[in-house]
């Protein structure tokens, strides 16, 4: 299988099962999932020019495709398990498919362990089935749940579907960020204790989030500690999942760098505040937080940082979350080129950073985020 291939073969699963994770979260036509299912439809007619049926198969415990096993990746794990749930042993795809027998699919693959899902094949898409087998109680409970964790790891494959649109010019979507965000705050609002709630964050391996998700989720956490509700909180759910959008119009070179920065490529980087503000100003339906936040968020609480201003500019209390929740998300990251540090070192720094770098009462405020959740993780144990 060529590298073409395998890259075709990915985005392909990636648009399924997040078609599939959608439609699991809110209907099966829905906007989003209609929209992935036809994307999901122009992969398989590119690896249909190279093959004549589209074949996944499950041995031993691998999705294989063109007797070779998939990449790994998380949008891979998560079809073996839906094909897996559902004694689906091969699955066949024939060129001519068409969008509903695609829809159709994402019905059966969106089910929960606890929901029969009924295989019928359909013209151009077959199922091969194995033997029902006694599962684990402990196995069907852990795939069941849709809590914080599952969202957060599924909605990545969202995320990226939106910022790649970005980054092809396209106009955002700013209902599907309102959708991801709309389902953390529930999530959020089913715990009883909702410190507990980010306990995933922290020990789940870096890959699972991306880091727009994660300053989602610890600012949805601050935002909470300090009571905000309501449409407020939605909004600065929405701004920190947009914080970083100006990323998106600078070279991937230079983002993916391991090593210091020249001071063009670091000047070019400083630049993506104003242009994600300046973008997600001209996008309609965008609060009007989204756009402040993203122009804040380097700004430093003693005035420095970038971008700089003419005058004195006090900040909004979103992007004095963002700043806070983007130094530890940076911290607590393992790299390949730097090691993440424990959370007594991330503690001892932001409180270094307080009253310069940071808002000093919301960094004490955040840490007592941290704290409690750390006592919950032990009374848990």
């Amino acid at each position: 299988m060529s590298i073409n291939d395998q890259e075709h073969l990915q985005l392909f699963i990636r648009h399924l099962t997040t078609a599939a994770t959608n439609a699991a979260l809110y209907h099966l036509e829905h906007l989003q999932v209609l929209r992935l299912c036809r994307k999901a439809l122009e992969q398989v007619k590119i690896l249909h020019t190279s093959h004549n049926s589209l074949v996944l198969k499950i041995i031993e415990g691998r999705l294989i495709f063109a007797n070779k096993p998939a990449s790994h990746s998380l949008a891979t794990e998560r079809l073996h398990e839906a094909l897996q749930l559902h004694n689906i042993s091969h699955l066949r795809i024939e060129p001519g498919v068409y969008s509903e027998e695609l829809l159709a699919l994402v019905s059966i693959i969106s089910k929960r362990p606890d929901q029969k899902a009924e295989l019928i094949d359909s013209e151009h898409i077959h199922f091969g089935q194995v033997e029902v087998r006694f599962r684990k109680k402990n196995q069907v409970s852990q795939a069941a749940l849709l809590g914080l964790a599952e969202i957060a790891a599924t909605e990545k494959d969202q995320i990226l579907e939106i910022y790649d649109g970005v980054r092809d010019k396209q106009q955002l979507k700013v209902s599907g960020i309102n959708d991801i965000v709309n389902g953390f705050i529930s999530a959020f609002g089913s715990h009883s204790d909702s410190f507990l709630a980010i306990a995933p964050l922290r020990s789940m391996d870096e890959y699972t989030y991306t880091h727009s998700t994660n300053i989602c989720l610890l600012n949805l956490a601050q935002a909470r500690q300090l009571g905000i509700e309501g449409p407020l909180l939605n909004e600065i759910g929405i701004a920190a999942m947009l914080h970083d959008v100006g990323k998106m119009f600078i070279d991937p070179k230079i983002l993916g760098k391991s090593d210091k920065l020249s001071e063009e490529e670091w000047r070019i980087m400083q630049q993506h505040p104003r242009t994600g503000a300046e973008y997600l100003l001209n996008t309609p339906g965008v609060p009007r937080l989204a756009v402040v936040t993203a122009f804040e968020h380097h700004m430093r609480y003693d005035g420095t940082g970038y971008p700089k201003t003419s005058r004195p500019w006090p900040q909004n209390l979103s992007s004095y979350m963002t700043a806070i929740s983007d130094t530890y998300d940076a911290m607590r990251t393992h790299r390949s080129y730097e090691e993440s540090l424990e959370p007594e070192q991330i503690s001892e720094i932001m409180l270094g950073l307080a009253g310069s770098k940071l808002h000093p009462q919301l960094t004490g405020s955040f840490l007592q985020v941290l704290n409690n959740l750390d006592r919950g993780a032990q009374q848990s144990v």
